[in-house]
């Protein structure tokens, strides 16, 4: 009976096998092995199948929220659009490597596109149903974004904008802590933003970044009937806690393929500025003060599940492949050792070493893996600006050194000299137009 239990399923309990004489024990580990790689073949073949009925999309808009692991969606979306050559999206001002956050998005926030279309956006932008639209169109587009749970966001989003000092909480012993028993009123935080625009992520930051006023953060129905519609806007909603489910789903929603969706964990917090402990307490301040994000959460944690479950038991296969590839590329690439990497001005995140004698193909994926948003935004300037001036033709430019006309001699110059006369007998003079005739006379 025990027999019959363990070589009828797939997921072989170790510790039954190990009760089972040898000769027995044997050939159910073989037949285990034979299953798996069987498993494992029929996952390949239905993803290839997959691949086979859809079409990858090429227009997606990414509403990247603070500190819910977006940096690392961006580079993928950034890579994958250096790879087919699209047209990323980016922020007019070259200073700024945001689409003018806080202030909700707009058309005239863009750089200009020349007519290239628009395919990706993943940069920091504050949600706005209409002119998002407009650059991506839903019948055509997939809009996506991230969440996080709430509490451990929250404090990530408190201590890495360092919101303590400009809300005077800076010499608290817990200014995190401190701040949520005593939080200031509102127009008080308010006449901070100006100066410190991180500010404006002082409460529910995810449903800030999504686009709902803070006006509505304390009405239920508002904050309910607002989720509603964010449901409606986007395609996927991932969750930062189940980062690999949340990929794998953003792979089959968009066609694309398994190394579309490799990637190391960028921008990362250095372990020392992270808090080790956040009590009980603290939680539950950090829910109630953040009522609205948790509301969001919740329930766009319960559609995750749902998604998930509705992709059938090979998700669970694919996901076990993915792992596998994205453990052996990161081993493959990268050395172990503590690294920083400069994410803005001035701050610090984990970052990286690549190993010595990667193969040249495969060092060019990790470099691509390891660069992060800035770097991306300056590279696709770059870009940007080699085709516009190929369609303009640089060689007609003043500064060309082939722009010279004694290059050519069939209409050179030959002027006429003192006493030399006209090649023709005289020159050609026009009639006044009164003196037409047939003219009008006085």
């Amino acid at each position: 009976m025990c027999l019959n239990r363990i070589t009828s399923t797939r997921n072989v309990v170790s510790q039954s096998v190990d009760v089972l004489p040898t000769k027995v024990r044997n050939v159910i580990l073989k037949k285990q092995h034979f299953v798996n790689v069987t498993s494992e073949q029929e996952s390949i073949h239905a993803i290839k199948k997959h691949k086979e009925t859809c079409s990858p999309i090429n227009h997606v808009l990414f509403l990247k929220t603070h500190k819910t692991g977006g940096s690392t969606i961006t580079n993928i979306l950034n890579r994958y659009g250096d790879s087919k050559n699209l047209t990323l999206v980016l922020p007019r001002n070259k200073q700024l490597f945001t689409f003018l956050w806080p202030a909700r998005f707009r058309v005239s926030y863009t750089a200009p596109l020349y007519n290239f279309g628009a395919n990706i956006l993943c940069n920091h932008a504050r949600f706005n149903k209409r002119p998002m639209n407009y650059l991506f169109p839903k019948d055509r587009s997939r809009y996506i974004t991230i969440l996080r749970d709430p509490v451990a966001q929250y404090e990530s989003v408190f201590n890495f904008m360092h919101f303590a000092k400009p809300l005077g909480f800076k010499d608290e012993e817990d200014p995190l802590g401190t701040f949520l028993k005593f939080p200031p009123a509102f127009q008080e935080i308010k006449s901070l933003m100006k100066a410190t625009l991180a500010l404006h992520l002082v409460r529910n930051p995810m449903l800030f970044d999504l686009g709902l006023d803070f006006r509505y953060f304390q009405n239920k129905t508002a904050v309910e009937r607002y989720i509603e519609f964010l449901d409606n806007e986007f395609d996927l909603v991932m969750i930062l806690e189940h980062f690999d489910e949340s990929l794998l789903l953003l792979k089959r929603l968009l066609c694309w393929e398994l190394k579309d969706i490799l990637h190391f964990k960028l921008n990362e917090r250095q372990d020392v500025q992270k808090r080790k402990f956040i009590s009980q307490e603290v939680r539950e301040d950090i829910k109630s003060w953040n009522k609205a994000d948790f509301m969001l959460y919740q329930h766009f944690n319960r559609t995750f599940w749902r998604k998930i479950k509705a992709q059938g038991p090979g998700f669970q296969r694919e996901l076990k492949i993915f792992r596998r590839k994205k453990e052996a590329f990161t081993r493959a690439c990268l050395q172990k050792g503590n690294f920083l990497d400069e994410a803005y001005t001035g701050v610090y995140v984990k970052g990286f070493s690549l190993k010595k004698n990667v193969p040249k193909k495969k060092r060019i994926m990790c470099q691509s893996m390891m660069k992060n948003e800035l770097s991306y935004v300056k590279f696709f300037r770059e870009k940007m600006s080699k085709e516009v001036r190929h369609i303009e033709e640089p060689e007609e430019y003043l500064d060309d050194p082939k722009n010279d006309w004694e290059v050519a001699s069939d209409l050179e110059h030959d002027p006429i000299l003192s006493g030399e006369e006209s090649s023709t007998d005289s020159a050609l003079i026009l009639p006044r137009p009164g003196s037409i005739e047939g003219g009008t006379k006085n």
